[in-house]
This record gives structure tokens, C-alpha cells and sequence, in this order.
């Protein structure tokens, strides 16, 4: 009876033994041993850099992604900005340009064009875009130089207090078109030069400006002549300014396009 108790004890002890194996606390002094690292937190994924592959990437590299929404007036209301895109031959790549001008930019004497041009996407830059899209080994547009161009626009546009006009733009047709106190009224001459008037209420004549056709070359021996067509209009009765935008009809298959040129007048 005695030894039978004896290995009921003893089983029972080894048991428990066992049981607590592992989970019995370290006796005092004794070294714990190598601490486990510390996880690092995880850390965000960065998203890959924009694909420099178009003017409008480049653009909105150069910009931080607010490119200015153009046509923009100066505070004082003498001075328009307007972004120009040109493009390169009959490709989606264009040249980028942002102009300032307080008359025509078809205006020119003696000392040259009336507008200020602060260049952005340049020609080199285009055939780089050019060159990478056909899969030619070319370099990317240099960031710093777009970021620095970019700058000195927004500079001048901030120091000239510039926002845009007041008024919608407007289409201009073969109609008058009315705007505010005043109306644009645009024909066409017998040599298809573009007349554009501004006139009062009271039809008197306030502004004229006649905008010549343009040949701008050969293509398969035919001559292209580009034809002027007005296109829109913009309003700021704040400032007393009127904007008007002319496009051009290319003339044929495989002639190049122009430019689009505008013009600022007052208003009473």
C-alpha cells in the first residue's frame, strides 16, 4: 500500500514536471539570453517617377502639377500671358511656350516682335520626346531646367498680380458678337486676310486689326497658304479689356500649322 502510493507521488510529480516545462521564470541572475531585434515598421512604397514621355508631363513636372490656366491679365490690365503649344511637324510632341503682350502678336516693326517669350519645353527637349517615343536611345528633358524656367513664369505672373479674365470665353463667328459695352465683328478681305473690329454699341469703330494669309511653303510642289479664322473672345469688364484669339486654316493636306495669335484692345 505504502509503495503504491509512493509511484502514485512520484508519476504525479513528474508530470507536472513536465507540464511547467518552459513557462517556469528564469531563476535570479540567470542570462536571458539574446533579446529578439525589434521589427521595422513597414515603410511606404514610393510611386514611381512620372513617365517623361509628352509635353503635358513635362509640363506638369515643370508646374508641380498646377500648370497656370491661361489666357491670365495683369493686375493693371496691360499685359495678357498666354501658354502657346507648337507642334512638331504631325506628332503629339509640341514645343511649350508661355507669351506675354499688351497689343497684337502679330505686331511687329523695326525692333522686332511685340510679345516676351519665356520658353519651356524648347525644340532640344521635343526631340527628346521624339527621339524616346520612336524607341531611339535619347536622355530625359532635364528636371532642374524645367523646374527653373517654370519658376521665373510664375515670378513675373506673381508680380504682375495676373488672374484670368472675368468673362467665359465666347465664340466668334460670322456674326457680331456681343461683349459687355462693345462688339467684335470679323470678315474676310479679297485676299482672305482676316479684318477684326471692335465697335461700340453704337457700331462706331473703336479698334480694327487685319491679320494677312500666310505662305508657309511647299508640300508635293502645291503652296501652302494658311488662312486666318477668328476663333474666341474673352471679357474682363473689371479691368476694360477685350482678348481675341485667331486661328489659321493649314491650307491643304501636309502643311504645317500655325501658331495661334491673339490680340488685346480696351473697352470704354
Amino acid at each position: 500500500m505504502i509503495a503504491s502510493l509512493r509511484r502514485v507521488g512520484v508519476t504525479a510529480f513528474a508530470a507536472a514536471s513536465l507540464a511547467g516545462c518552459g513557462t517556469q521564470p528564469s531563476p535570479p541572475g540567470a542570462d536571458p539570453g539574446p533579446a529578439a531585434p525589434p521589427r521595422e515598421p513597414a515603410r511606404p512604397s514610393r510611386p514611381p517617377p512620372p513617365a517623361l514621355d509628352s509635353t503635358d508631363a513635362l509640363l506638369g513636372l515643370a508646374f508641380h502639377g498646377a500648370v497656370p490656366a491661361f489666357p491670365l491679365l495683369a493686375g493693371s490690365g496691360n499685359e495678357v500671358a498666354m501658354g502657346i503649344a507648337s507642334p512638331v511637324g504631325g506628332s503629339t510632341v509640341a514645343t511649350y511656350r508661355v507669351v506675354t503682350f499688351s497689343n497684337w502678336t502679330t505686331v511687329a516693326d523695326a525692333w522686332g516682335n511685340s510679345t516676351v517669350d519665356y520658353p519651356l519645353v524648347d525644340p532640344t527637349m521635343a526631340t527628346m520626346l521624339l527621339d524616346r517615343a520612336m524607341g531611339e536611345p535619347a536622355p530625359s528633358p532635364d528636371p532642374l531646367v524645367l523646374a527653373e524656367r517654370a519658376r521665373a513664369i510664375t515670378r513675373h505672373l506673381d508680380d504682375g498680380e495676373f488672374s484670368p479674365f472675368d468673362h467665359a470665353p465666347a465664340a466668334l463667328g460670322p456674326d457680331d458678337l456681343t461683349l459687355g459695352s462693345v462688339k467684335l465683328r470679323t470678315t474676310h478681305g479679297s485676299d482672305a486676310e482676316l479684318i477684326v473690329r471692335l465697335l461700340d454699341t453704337a457700331d462706331r469703330e473703336l479698334a480694327a486689326t487685319t491679320i494677312p494669309t500666310r505662305a508657309t511653303g511647299l508640300v508635293a510642289d502645291v503652296a501652302c497658304v494658311s488662312t486666318p479664322v477668328a476663333r474666341r473672345a474673352w471679357l474682363d469688364t473689371a479691368r476694360k479689356r477685350v482678348l481675341v484669339e485667331v486661328g489659321w486654316n493649314a491650307g491643304g493636306a501636309g502643311c504645317p500649322t500655325l501658331d495661334l495669335e491673339y490680340g488685346m484692345w480696351p473697352t470704354p
